[in-house]
């Protein structure tokens, strides 16, 4: 199985469970990010939970996380 195919699986399987109990979309998501399966944060496996969580936060229209409003430019 591939890294993708198993951050897929997982984020599924905690989707269901985080459905079942009620939890709303932005609980959902936080569930699934605290639940990262692998290690470390980094390598092979990290780049392939963060495409299958893009892919996957679309297909379930759960919110993906935005950037960050860059703060004033003291110069400026």
């Amino acid at each position: 199985m591939s890294w993708y195919g198993t951050s897929w699986r997982h984020m599924l399987a905690q989707h269901q469970d985080a459905k079942d109990s009620g939890l709303e979309p932005e609980a959902i998501a936080k569930v699934i990010d605290d639940s990262y399966p692998f290690n470390q944060r980094s390598g092979w496996a990290y780049k392939a939970w963060l495409d299958a969580r893009r892919d996957f936060f679309r297909q379930h229209n759960l919110p993906l996380r935005r950037a960050k409003r860059p703060k004033p430019d003291l110069l400026a």
